[in-house]
């Protein structure tokens, strides 16, 4: 995620939910623990349709930080922190469908 999306290891953990420690030993090949490997396949399916709508990876880290209208304001981050990924997925479903949001 972190090369693939231009993540960087503050907004990753912040994403996850998971210390910077877990973070680095995970990234350096220490097993993850499963909830910790179920988290980031969320994580990069979530991510992925992200990139999918913009056409540019390297775009979606800085989406994640913008205040964002449809979010009330918030930044997409904040909205997954809080627990409330389901609002990006619905945000990805009504773009794809053609829908207005």
């Amino acid at each position: 995620l972190r090369e693939d999306y231009g993540l960087n290891q503050s907004l990753l953990v912040q994403l996850s939910g998971y210390s910077p420690r877990s973070i680095i030993s995970w990234s350096k090949g220490t097993q993850a623990t499963k909830p910790a490997k179920v988290k980031f396949v969320e994580l990069q399916r979530l991510i992925e349709a992200l990139a999918d709508l913009t056409q540019n990876r390297q775009e979606v880290a800085a989406w994640l930080q913008e205040p964002n209208d449809a979010f009330d304001g918030s930044t997409p981050l904040q909205v997954i922190e809080r627990g409330e990924a389901d609002r990006l997925w619905r945000m990805i479903y009504f773009i794809r469908s053609g829908a207005s949001v």
